[in-house]
């Protein structure tokens, strides 16, 4: 390996499960990839939310709001009214955290790659979103105060890069907060290559609490508030995911699935899932 890490810039890594690797230096995990950017944004075209990963995105949209509802009453503990006014979503997909953000800020704004969504939060929801990869998006010449990366982080090429430009971007005191995958966490470490986050390319890093910590802090922010948060999922989901993507029983989920068996849906904390929230010096 000659990669170099994003975390502390060695470039020795050890295979770690096949496709995986990890930085022998500072223990942060990636996909072995080589992926231009044009090709891992079109991972995420429309067949991304309706059967690629997702059975239908947009029917989960009060069970996603669930989850969206949780990660902002813990954000609303940290805002300062007098700062916190605007809000930035990195990977926004269809809006449905926006639509309850606005509500708390005066100005939110979403970026995703994904065209549908992005139709979708500006036409159904009339939410100020941009069909953009930030990297090559100027910011509309707009300053924001927080800046959102929910279960996103771990999608992008180069998280690093996005980091950086969220730093430029952001003021002294700004908040950023990621939700992404906790690769030392006991499930993590249990299940190894059979955990459910690890599916690259659309996942293609892995952090742990203390690889997530140094890396914010390479870029000038400090971590104010760590959990392993629960998530709401959608019984269709799950279901969609284990018997249709992970297995071949795709006629057995057809089979629950018309018969309405699969309409509820399962909160739930495997504490493997971590909630960051960090602070701009």
């Amino acid at each position: 390996m000659n990669k170099r890490c994003i975390v502390c810039d060695s470039r020795v890594a050890d295979p770690m499960y096949p496709g995986i690797v990890k930085c022998r230096d500072c223990g942060y995990v990636y996909a072995d990839l080589d992926m231009t950017q044009d090709e891992f944004e079109k991972l995420y075209n429309s067949g991304y939310f309706t059967g690629e990963e997702y059975s239908d995105y947009l029917t989960d949209k009060t069970i996603l709001q669930k989850n969206f509802n949780s990660r902002l009453d813990v954000l609303k503990k940290y805002l300062n009214p007098g700062q916190h006014k605007s809000l930035l979503e990195v990977g926004c997909a269809y809006g449905f955290f926006l639509e309850l953000a606005k509500k708390e800020f005066n100005h939110v704004v979403g970026v995703d790659v994904t065209a549908e969504g992005v139709e979708y939060a500006q036409n159904q929801l009339n939410l100020n979103a941009y069909k953009a990869d930030l990297l090559n998006w100027d910011f509309e010449h707009q300053q924001f105060d927080v800046v959102c990366l929910w279960d996103t982080i771990e999608h992008l090429r180069a998280p690093d890069k996005y980091l950086e430009k969220i730093s430029e971007n952001i003021s002294s005191g700004g908040l950023l907060t990621i939700t992404t995958g906790d690769i030392d966490s006991r499930m993590a470490r249990w299940r190894k290559n059979r955990w459910r986050l690890i599916h690259p390319p659309t996942h293609a890093h892995y952090f742990s609490r203390a690889s997530l910590t140094r890396l914010l802090d390479r870029y000038d922010f400090d971590v104010v508030h760590f959990e392993h948060c629960n998530f709401h999922r959608s019984m269709d989901n799950i279901a969609y995911n284990i018997l249709t993507l992970r297995s071949n029983y795709s006629w057995l989920y057809r089979l629950l699935k018309k018969s309405r068996i699969l309409n509820w849906d399962l909160s739930a904390n495997m504490f493997d899932i971590m909630y960051v929230i960090a602070r701009k010096r």
